[in-house]
């Protein structure tokens, strides 16, 4: 590709992310990479400079969101985000916090509950859902947390049919961002009274009339 200027390279991220975003939505593709990787190639694009953010990608999804399915996107959020509450008081005593599609509103068809955990105990999670007879995967994932690259404990479980990815950080890490590479942007997380303030802000204004 010939070197674009840096306003056709905006345009072309735009693109990828719009072609993206509908390939989350409509087709349920939850790997974020895997649809812009997808969305590049079938647009003909392979300059990873055109490859958009994953910021980039949730604003085009909750765009995508807000045109062609605004209520029935709403009403899965709301469900999920109960959901969320629910997880939430089942696994109070490690400070749960919601993060992901499921806090920021861009959600897909088949979209991951994400909850931050912590203990001191990193086996303490483990041996709670072993107690509570709960089925799970373990797995790993690698993330930046105070400047340092660390392999985190996860958990994957499927709870009425929603995915859970439970990931266990220190105690001390609440007063950490966590990145998903060194230099990206810091993972929002939430805790219950800032979902609850979220999904109540979403409710719809009751008709006056």
């Amino acid at each position: 590709m010939a070197r674009e200027s840096p306003a056709r390279l905006r345009q072309l991220r735009e693109q990828i992310a719009q072609l993206a975003a509908r390939m989350v939505a409509e087709d349920g593709l939850d790997d974020w990479g895997l649809a812009k990787r997808k969305a590049a190639r079938a647009l003909g694009l392979t300059d990873a400079r055109c490859l958009p953010d994953n910021r980039e990608l949730e604003a085009a999804l909750l765009e995508h969101q807000r045109i062609f399915d605004e209520e029935g996107q709403r009403e899965h959020l709301h469900w999920l985000r109960s959901q969320a509450l629910d997880l939430m008081d089942l696994f109070e005593d490690f400070e749960p916090h919601v993060a992901g599609p499921v806090l920021s509103g861009a959600i897909g068809r088949h979209p991951t509950l994400h909850l931050h955990l912590f203990a001191d105990d990193p086996k303490s999670l483990e041996w709670f859902l072993l107690n509570e007879a709960i089925p799970y995967e373990a797995s790993q994932q690698r993330l930046h947390v105070a400047g340092q690259a660390r392999v985190l404990p996860c958990f994957l479980l499927n709870v009425d049919g929603t995915d859970v990815e439970l990931l266990l950080f220190e105690r001390a890490d609440r007063r950490h961002p966590a990145r998903l590479t060194a230099e990206g942007r810091s993972l929002e997380r939430a805790g219950r009274a800032s979902l609850i303030a979220r999904m109540d802000a979403a409710v719809p204004p009751a008709d006056a009339s």
